[in-house]
């Protein structure tokens, strides 16, 4: 069982067209594709050069579409109740996966939704692999409130404050490290976005190659690609579900 505790290391996609789904993102972004042959339901791995990152579902059964992470934690029962005891709430109660681990689903106080898991196996964390093609490289929340958000998961994973940067009229980024190492950012949200959520951030070798990929698969760019603080260049994207991803890459 994991002894690591608040790391993402699971990025997993509904979708209510697997077919298309595994197409576009086994084309768009540097993964390969196998079924997990687990019985009762098809479910495809996403693969990154080192190994599984991820994967693919139907909606069907109420699943809701578009990404999900799941974050490791050294004891899911007792995240849970961290979970409710400061205002979040249960989509899928705790429930062990023979083999995997034990995980549940849950709702923060704006209604943003993770997943959490104590994994069966005894791999630890390491930042390494928020470098390399094919995994997250950056997670980012817009919320309510990006301080109320950042003291909730404070609590409930351990995060830390790392720097804050001033974005002008549209607030301040608030960095978070996990083990003393950036992993993500938080804004409170804008007024025209409906809804706080996750924005996942995969490494490819340059977006604007990875762009044009996307786009003949049939999405279509919501911003970027722009530069970001430390040299990287992002680009946001609406998949041919229309649900929101993003890419990262050290070149344009």
């Amino acid at each position: 069982m994991a002894a690591y505790h608040g790391p993402f290391i699971w990025y997993e996609y509904a979708s209510a067209d697997l077919e298309r789904a595994t197409a576009f993102y086994g084309h768009v972004v540097p993964w390969t594709v196998a079924e997990s042959g687990m019985p009762g339901i098809q479910y495809t791995v996403l693969n990154a050069a080192d190994g599984g990152i991820g994967g693919l579902v139907s909606t069907d059964g109420g699943r809701r579409p578009g990404w999900l992470a799941y974050v490791a934690v050294a004891d899911v029962d007792a995240t849970l109740s961290a979970y409710l005891s400061n205002g979040g709430t249960v989509v899928v109660p705790a429930t062990d996966i023979p083999g995997v681990g034990r995980f549940a689903v849950l709702n923060d106080p704006d209604g943003t939704t993770l997943a959490v898991m104590t994994p069966s196996s005894d791999a630890t964390w390491t930042p390494d692999s928020m470098r390399k093609p094919g995994h997250c490289g950056w997670h980012e929340l817009f919320a309510r409130d990006n301080n109320r958000a950042m003291d909730f998961y404070a609590r409930v994973f351990g995060w830390t404050r790392s720097t804050a940067m001033d974005m002008g009229p549209m607030g301040t980024y608030q960095l978070f490290a996990q083990d003393g190492v950036d992993i993500g950012g938080m804004m409170t949200m804008t007024e025209h976005m409906p809804a706080p959520l996750w924005n996942f951030y995969f490494i490819v070798d340059g977006v604007d190659a990875a762009m044009e990929r996307a786009k003949l698969r049939g999405a279509s760019l919501l911003n970027g690609p722009h530069q970001v603080p430390g040299g990287g260049w992002v680009v946001q994207m609406a998949d041919p579900d229309g649900q929101l991803f993003s890419m990262l890459s050290g070149t344009r």
